[in-house]
């Protein structure tokens, strides 16, 4: 194994050059969710002239791909991430996402015919708006898959990351409109639907577990402040560290609302604008070993377990397939994502040391699993367990 993953070292460093050039070409063409056709071209085209097979799978989905070298098993898989959000561009650093796995999979590639086996590089868009990775997994994209391994910018390096299941819901109320002055009488008032229903949320957050998460804003208020509004929208994010404990407080939600169009007299309609996630199952297995290769990497200081984790598709992948989600410190500690300040810090030599650092852990990771089977094995237990 010595002169396998000394091998590999040097096979990351020849790749170097072309690594930093996906993260620089994704940073510098911020592109929102299901909009990324320059990314997703651009990726495409560099993974087909290193020899994958690369595939659209999904008409829905027309910056999704799938690029595979080598067949049969086992059968590993990265992410690439590069979606952007709105004016912020990429404040959450989607730019080393891609370049991380596209630095895996080329680095791992000409080893499958040596060891056997397969590496796939999974095209993932809108995971900041539309938690596409559900739609792929849906597809049986994933299936047969026996273990995918991505990184996530942030402040520090840990493999112990968390991420809490999310239901995206959209509220609706109508009433009837009338002359606020004149005939409010007349009128059935969905902003007060709406105002009711924030304040029954908030009321509900008292009773709610530390793990959970309930946040809105409104996205339609009324036109005028002489008109009785007759049409009031809402947008939430509901979380929670578990689908069973998530369909609960979902369920409280949903009767929030239920009650505020009661006692207002308006009709309620109630949507998903996002697909639903699972929390993230990060496997054990996999975290030990790829700790190790951090740690032989010269990383020292790996942060605990996350107090107050976010969201994210891969959730939905780790439910299926023995998965890790490993924090990569490619800003300094403490900086705060989705913000403009982070989009900078995402293309700083900071960031691509962190990031060179990462591909050889995924990739020193990837040759392990290839070599030696028995650890997918006994990744593929623990999943079992853990369902």
């Amino acid at each position: 194994m010595k002169e396998l993953r000394e091998r590999l070292l040097g096979r990351v460093g020849a790749l170097e050059k072309r690594i930093l050039e996906v993260s620089r070409f994704v940073h510098r063409h911020p592109e929102e969710g299901f909009k990324e056709r320059a990314c997703s071209r651009f990726l495409v085209s560099k993974l087909a002239a290193a020899g994958f097979k690369v595939v659209r799978p999904l008409k829905k989905l027309p910056t999704a791909f799938v690029a595979a070298k080598g067949r049969g098993g086992p059968r590993l898989g990265f992410i690439a991430e590069y979606d952007s959000l709105p004016e912020i561009g990429h404040g959450c650093g989607h730019n080393l996402i891609a370049a991380s796995g596209f630095g895996a999979a080329l680095a791992l590639a000409p080893f499958v015919d040596e060891l056997g086996g397969s590496v796939t590089l999974f095209g993932t868009p809108a995971e900041e708006n539309g938690s596409a990775k559900v739609d792929m997994v849906r597809a049986g994209l994933f299936d047969g898959v026996d273990a995918v391994v991505m990184i996530h910018p942030e402040g520090h390096w840990s493999v112990n990351t968390a991420g809490l299941a999310l239901d995206a819901l959209e509220f609706e109320f109508r009433g009837r409109s009338s002359h606020a002055s004149g005939t409010p009488f007349e009128g059935i008032n969905a902003l007060d639907a709406m105002v009711l229903f924030f304040n029954g949320i908030g009321a509900l957050r008292q009773q709610l577990r530390g793990d959970a998460r309930v946040h809105g804003i409104i996205t339609k208020g009324g036109l005028a402040p002489n008109v009785i509004p007759d049409h009031t929208e809402a947008r939430f994010y509901v979380r929670s560290s578990g689908r069973a404990r998530l369909d609960e407080v979902t369920r409280k939600v949903r009767a929030c609302a239920r009650a505020a169009a009661l006692a207002t007299g308006c009709s309620l309609g109630v949507r998903e604008f996002e697909r639903p996630v699972d929390e993230i199952v990060n496997n054990p297995g996999l975290a030990s070993l790829f700790e190790e290769h951090l740690r032989s990497l010269g990383v020292r200081e790996l942060a605990g377990a996350d107090e107050v984790p976010g969201s994210s598709d891969f959730g939905t992948v780790s439910r299926l397939v023995p998965s890790l989600y490993v924090y990569a410190a490619t800003a300094p500690k403490g900086s705060d994502l989705h913000t403009r300040e982070f989009a900078r810090l995402s293309l700083t030599p900071l960031a691509h040391r962190s990031l060179m650092t990462a591909v050889r852990a995924l990739a020193l990771t990837g040759l392990d699993l290839l070599a030696q089977p028995k650890l997918l094995r006994s990744a593929a237990r623990q999943l079992r367990r853990r369902r």
